[in-house]
């Protein structure tokens, strides 16, 4: 048998799980406009994190740690070993500032600052594969709903990203600020999930059941591959917690069959309005129309994205 028979959900409640839910497509942009931007900083032996310290200081030399900090934090990096490698390289350096000697103080060298005539247009490349097929006007819109959504998750008023140059930097860029949303949004969705003793790894593995029972551990692994998570672990929690259960498939041993159990059917009533609670936090002031545009301008750029 290769699916259960199971109530079916809510139609207002479907278009929430993953890997269909607003969340979990906009997690995966964000992924893939990492990894592409990756791909391009390799030759430079960079990462993501490096670029967002380099916008930093392009934007204010000799800024404190903890500001670079608070930076990465959001887009959920850290300093630990970010600023050794830089200066290992020779890109920065640091400095105690003289009014303060608790005080850390990071400067751009030479080597840095020619990096800001280098990176900035491989920023762009990314952004204009990204949003290749979305018109400039509908760029200025996609723009200010994610604005929106971040002040939405954050509780703060909307601040549009400055003109010109800057507007391709960190913290100001698009990709930047699709992974804050992912990163908000993955942070609130713990906080709700928390009483459940559940992530949103769990929830991922629950949703793709509750579609279709029985799955392959593949499958199941490609979904939360695709949005930074790996099975390593999470089933067998899960099968702990006695939400699922595994068995070998009947035509091929070498498959393993994912299958609920009661508990986990269980939570099919209970956890969806949950996901649909924070939808509504997320899109507050955003209205129908623009909510279908955001969804078909996220699937466009994860189309153009996903392909070599």
């Amino acid at each position: 048998m290769l699916s259960s028979q199971t109530e079916p959900i809510p139609a207002n409640l479907n278009r929430l799980l993953a890997p269909h839910g607003i969340g979990y497509r906009i997690k995966l942009l964000s992924q893939l406009l990492g990894r592409r931007f990756q791909e391009r900083l390799d030759p430079y032996r960079l990462t993501p994190f490096h670029w967002v310290v380099l916008c930093c200081l392009w934007q204010e030399d000799g800024q404190a740690t903890s500001s670079i900090g608070d930076r990465l934090q959001q887009v959920g990096g850290t300093l630990t070993g970010v600023l050794d490698r830089m200066c290992d390289r020779g890109l920065i350096r640091r400095e105690r500032d003289t009014q303060d000697r608790r005080i850390w103080r990071i400067w751009l060298t030479d080597a840095g600052r020619q990096l800001e005539d280098i990176l900035p247009p491989i920023a762009v490349e990314v952004r204009e594969a990204a949003l290749q097929g979305i018109s400039y006007a509908e760029r200025e819109q996609f723009s200010d709903i994610v604005d929106r959504i971040i002040a939405n998750f954050a509780n703060t008023t909307p601040v549009s990203p400055p003109e010109g140059w800057q507007s391709l930097l960190a913290p100001h860029n698009l990709g930047y600020r699709i992974k804050i949303i992912a990163q908000l949004g993955t942070r609130r969705f713990q906080e709700r999930l928390d009483p459940f003793e559940l992530t949103p790894f769990h929830w991922v593995v629950l949703c793709c059941l509750w579609q279709e029972d029985g799955q392959a551990t593949s499958g199941i692994g490609e979904k939360l591959q695709q949005v930074g998570g790996t099975l390593t672990g999470v089933l067998d929690r899960m099968c702990d917690r006695g939400l699922i259960r595994r068995e070998r498939d009947t035509q091929d041993r070498r498959i393993w069959r994912i299958w609920l159990t009661e508990a986990g059917e269980e939570l099919k009533t209970t956890l969806p309005p949950v996901a649909m609670s924070l939808a509504q936090t997320m899109m507050t002031g955003i209205s129908t129309e623009e909510q279908a545009a955001l969804s078909e301008w996220v699937n466009r750029a994860i189309a153009n994205l996903s392909t070599p």
